[in-house]
């Protein structure tokens, strides 16, 4: 049986943990503080998605995972140039990761099961 999410946050990510959005942010983030602009960057370099990512999207679900308590803000001033949000994750986070990573890894056991079913019933081959 499926453990249940602890919080509603957790269901929010399980929808959408296909997508790799959000772990990903999660995972950047246990990483590092981070700007939005940065986020996107890495987002797009690690080749989780076949097109860019919308920074809309990115900040829409910065924004989501900060009302969620999954990660914190505040006003970066210390460089030149505009102020900038920075982000880091909250201890909340941190188990949101180990949860997108549970999902994960259980999406992947299932999707090996089905190739070397494949393989065998389909295929042929042992």
């Amino acid at each position: 049986m499926k453990e249940q999410p602890p919080n509603t946050a957790f269901a929010y990510l399980a929808g959408r943990i296909d997508k790799m959005l959000v772990p990903a942010l999660l995972f950047f983030l246990a990483q590092k503080p981070s700007h939005g602009y940065e986020l996107i960057q890495k987002i797009n370099q690690a080749g989780f998605a076949e097109i860019e990512a919308d920074p809309a999207t990115i900040y829409r679900n910065l924004r989501r995972m900060e009302e969620d308590g999954l990660v914190v803000s505040q006003w970066d001033t210390e460089h030149t140039g505009p102020a900038r949000r920075a982000y880091r994750l909250s201890p909340a986070g941190y188990q949101a990761l180990d949860y997108c990573v549970q999902l994960i890894t259980d999406k992947v056991t299932r999707m090996q099961a089905f190739l070397e079913e494949y393989r065998r019933e389909v295929r042929g081959v042992e």
